[in-house]
């Protein structure tokens, strides 16, 4: 044995990660370090009876996933890393990583070389702070409509009353200053958003294989109580089987809350607003549908432009900035995925999202 290797059966040795060596020519694995006793609980030198068992364990929805890489792997072109699921009856799912390595040894064989990860508890915590993220999001869109209706009819109030009552001195001056702190506030509520998703997007994307349906039907659920309540009427339909795509969920969820947002600033109250997430030929398509204004057709052209000129106040008087849809089309692009609309003045307009699938 040379001194390099050695020195990695060593290391191996005393890791608490699963490291192996597989013989592809064999099928057998030639090499197990320790800790794969301690973190699949099996007896390495029992690996050839015990590896159609563990096999078995795999996750239903990652095996054509995992078997997608192998063939890469098996032929040297390998990913960065492969996450994957591990089944445990009466346990939550095990994730693991695994980094592979390929090697051709002077006698032609192919070796892979791999480290098996425990990734349970961080994938916990990514999944509480996905939740959190996608609850504060939420909120702070609702919030903004809320709010911006609330103040929005009192700044028409204070000018209807300028207007029509005959005030002066005191009275005039505090109704003066209800309707510029009503101005102020909806200018900071919008302010507060804009700025939370400038944050998001200047933040490194962060991309996992996720259950599109599972992953985006939270704030989907969110936004159907709270829309009910302002007077939407707001659907969702989630794909009947799971789809799957690699997809930074924070960011992801911003652009379907920011999207979601365009649609209710135009569309009146009574409008009808719907979130279809499906499966498509070559991935997953998500939709943001509605019945409201449109979009006039000679602005169609200038939409995704920086501070566009396509910019319009909403029907209750919520600013814009210009920014939210070409901040929405490079967040999909980033994700290698398109964004497209369509829109018809007095019709309607629809937003659709077509995303890689991450199946393979």
């Amino acid at each position: 044995m040379s001194d390099a290797a050695a020195l990695f059966m060593h290391q191996a040795e005393a890791s608490g990660h699963v490291h192996f060596i597989y013989d592809v020519t064999s099928r057998r694995v030639t090499y197990l370090n320790a800790a794969y006793e301690q973190v699949l609980h099996g007896h390495r030198d029992q690996v050839q009876q015990e590896l159609p068992r563990l096999l078995a364990r795999l996750h239903p929805q990652d095996q054509a996933y995992l078997a997608h890489y192998w063939k890469l792997w098996v032929r040297g072109q390998m990913p960065d890393e492969v996450e994957v699921r591990l089944l445990t009856p009466g346990q939550p799912d095990q994730w693991f990583c695994l980094t592979p390595y390929w090697e051709q040894t002077d006698t032609g064989t192919a070796l892979l070389v791999g480290t098996l990860r425990d990734i349970s508890v961080a994938k916990g915590y990514q999944q509480n702070a996905d939740n959190f993220n996608t609850r504060k999001n939420v909120t702070l869109e609702i919030l903004s409509h809320d709010l911006s209706n609330t103040f929005v009819m009192v700044q028409q109030i204070s000018a209807y009353l300028r207007e029509e009552v005959p005030l002066a001195g005191r009275p005039a001056d505090m109704l003066q200053a209800l309707e510029t702190t009503s101005q102020q506030s909806l200018h900071m509520i919008r302010e507060l958003i804009n700025i939370e998703f400038l944050a998001s997007v200047n933040t490194d994307l962060k991309r996992d294989r996720v259950e599109v349906g599972a992953a985006l039907g939270l704030p989907l659920q969110e936004l159907q109580h709270r829309q009910g309540l302002l007077g939407h009427h707001f659907d969702y339909l989630l794909p009947a089987e799971p789809v799957y795509a690699a997809l930074d969920v924070n960011k992801m969820t911003q652009v379907l809350m920011n999207l979601v947002s365009n649609a209710v600033k135009f569309t009146p109250d009574g409008g009808h607003i719907a979130v279809q997430i499906k499966a498509s030929a070559d991935g997953v398509c998500i939709q943001v549908i509605d019945d409201g204004i449109g979009i006039p057709e000679a602005l169609q052209p200038y939409l995704f432009e920086r501070f566009t000129k396509a910019r319009r106040p909403g029907l209750r008087g919520e600013e814009t900035t210009g920014l939210g849809l070409v901040l929405c089309k490079t967040i999909v692009e980033w994700h290698q995925g398109t964004l497209a609309i369509t829109s018809a003045e007095g019709q309607g307009t629809t937003v659709t999202i077509e995303l890689p699938r991450g199946d393979a």
